[in-house]
């Protein structure tokens, strides 16, 4: 089986081909003694209860957030022999580094959420929150761009902070990837967004109407900034819970957190929660390290314990995935491979996308998706009965998606990517993995990053729905609407090209084995479930156990969506501040 270990890297945030739009004249607010609420982490779903939990005026909340503001743009750099895990580390979180694809997911995965122990998380009871928080721009007919598959539904978004449109410049061979999955009988379809996320289409994305990113930082903190009742200190990582114990249940009373600039620790306290939202990997960290967690983690490292819960840190879930990739003619219009290697090109896009708002610097390079669903009966024929035994039969199961360049970057053992050659990527995910890994300490201080253990294919039915993904790639590029763009043998594919035989599993296990990378995707590490079923917190998002602390964040997240989460998790922003409003009688507007 596959598994290994991965460190968390928190980089800053970094540059992209498609920029954020700054806020100017943020200032890191001086910090009082106590709070209503405070929020520890900035990120896309902790700005999002940020927002709503200022809207009324009712409440003074404090946010702190470890990276800085947006306005600072740096790139990382991978540590020598580790294997990196990256996370969003600055106001806006993750959902100003991600890329750009927003969805839903099925309906029935929501309703599975609620009968798993938590009512009021059905698709009927989410869905007007994905609709609140969003609203989407029509694309600027203007501006010459494809439209083709670019339709949607109007009815599902509103006049929500959180901006959605269509990429502007679309190569050739984005439409003809959906045109050959139309073929092999993925449909074309007019909106992921309604509750039904099969089928090929143009993926939309979290863009402005200028075709600049749009996020929790630049929609829902930029319309609460002015407000006197929100506080927001960035470079202010969140060190450790604070907790006392009066009878039998211990109630949490704030949070200790680091002030960079000074190098200070300061406390801080809430008068009624302490609302975690630091993503899959940081926000068990932190419990941990507060004493709250497994037996074993608390013991290893003498952490005094506050509440044993053996469920703290477990269940970690991701949408992995691996590509194969083919060359194709020296055309812009077909791969956008070239710009990364030739700086007259690079330059020239550039140039055109500040001063016209066009080519191919207004489009990520893979926004371009389709999804599938296999029968039952497929599922049992393949070996991953299991998905169906889960209660995952009635849902995507794998994500296609297209790249219009080598992806993801750097050679593989069967190709190494040649400047002077073009190339486009398939990529291929499983929306229902099984294998389930876990986050674990090194150390008594957040500023020792989790080990991380994704324990990928470590389920049969993983593996399965691997080797099924990867025949299907194949037949996509073959397909004529698509090889057609391709240059040389075998559909022009280069990796795994001729090394691996379409009747060899192993071979095509150990393929997907070696280009495996997370899709970014990692979620379940304190679920809302029941606690004798692995839950870490209630249908209130209230931890087992303690009073005043609450997780927002797409660690609590039962059972994975299939599609990419980021709008799940502005969904969980929404939910969660309305649960938060609703237990402390905030009806205001």
């Amino acid at each position: 089986m596959f598994r290994f270990t991965l460190t968390l890297a928190i980089g800053l945030l970094y540059a992209h081909s498609i920029l954020a739009r700054p806020i100017k004249g943020i200032e890191r607010a001086v910090v009082q003694d106590e709070y209503d609420f405070i929020i520890a982490g900035g990120g896309t779903a902790g700005l999002v209860v940020a927002n709503r939990l200022t809207e009324s005026g009712k409440f003074r909340v404090l946010v702190l957030e470890a990276g800085p503001d947006p306005n600072v743009v740096a790139a990382y750099k991978p540590l020598g022999g580790n294997s990196l895990i990256t996370g969003g580390k600055g106001l806006g979180g993750s959902s100003m580094i991600n890329g750009f694809y927003y969805g839903r997911g099925t309906s029935t995965v929501y309703d599975l959420w609620e009968r798993r122990g938590n009512p009021g998380w059905s698709w009927g009871d989410v869905y007007p929150l994905f609709i609140k928080g969003t609203h989407f721009n029509p694309q600027n007919e203007s501006k010459g761009f494809d439209s083709t598959y670019k339709t949607y539904n109007s009815t599902a978004y509103g006049n929500g902070p959180l901006e959605i449109a269509y990429q502007g410049y679309v190569p050739e061979t984005s439409i003809a990837f959906m045109n050959a999955c139309e073929a092999a009988n993925i449909a074309i379809v007019e909106d992921y967004n309604t509750g039904n996320s099969t089928g090929v289409k143009q993926g939309t994305a979290t863009l402005d109407k200028h075709l600049l990113r749009s996020s929790s930082y630049d929609g829902y903190l930029k319309q609460a900034l002015s407000r006197k009742n929100l506080d927001v200190l960035y470079y202010a990582p969140v060190m450790q819970l604070l907790s006392k114990t009066d009878g039998e249940r211990p109630k949490v009373t704030g949070v200790r957190f680091m002030d960079h600039p000074t190098g200070r620790s300061h406390q801080v306290h809430a008068s009624k929660e302490v609302i975690v939202s630091m993503g899959a990997f940081q926000s068990p960290q932190l419990l941990m390290v507060s004493g709250f967690g497994p037996s074993s983690e608390l013991d290893k490292f003498a952490i005094e314990p506050v509440l044993v819960n053996e469920n703290i840190g477990r269940n970690l879930n991701d949408h992995s995935v691996f590509s194969i990739m083919a060359r194709v003619e020296d055309d812009l219009q077909l791969s956008s491979s070239q710009l990364s290697s030739d700086f007259t090109l690079l330059e020239a896009a550039q140039e055109e996308f500040y001063n016209n708002g066009t080519g191919p610097y207004t489009a990520p390079s893979g926004i371009t998706n389709g999804f599938q669903r296999l029968s039952e009966q497929e599922l049992f024929e393949i070996g991953a009965g299991s998905v169906v035994e889960a209660g995952l039969g009635d849902q995507s199961h794998i994500e296609y998606l297209f790249e219009s360049t080598w992806y993801p970057s750097g050679p593989t053992p069967y190709y190494k990517p040649l400047s002077n050659e073009s190339y486009i990527s398939l990529t291929a995910s499983s929306m229902v993995a099984l294998s389930r890994g876990n986050i674990s300490l090194k150390g008594t201080s957040m500023m020792m990053a989790p080990e991380i253990n994704p324990n990928y294919y470590t389920h049969d039915a993983d593996r399965a729905i691997a080797v099924r993904s990867f025949h299907y790639l194949r037949k996509i590029l073959a397909h004529p609407a698509l090889s057609r763009y391709t240059y040389g043998a075998n559909n022009g594919e280069v990796s795994p090209g001729t090394a691996v035989e379409d009747d060899d599993e192993d071979a095509i296990f150990d393929y997907v084995k070696a280009n495996t990378i997370p899709n970014w995707h990692a979620s379940g590490t304190n679920q809302m479930l029941p606690e004798a079923d692995g839950g870490v917190v209630d249908p209130r998002l209230r931890v087992y156990g303690v009073d005043g602390l609450r997780i927002v964040d797409c660690s609590i997240i039962p059972v994975l969506p299939d599609v990419n989460i980021v709008g799940p998790v502005f969904m969980i922003g929404e939910k969660g501040a309305e649960l938060i409003r609703e237990d402390w009688d905030d009806t205001g507007s």
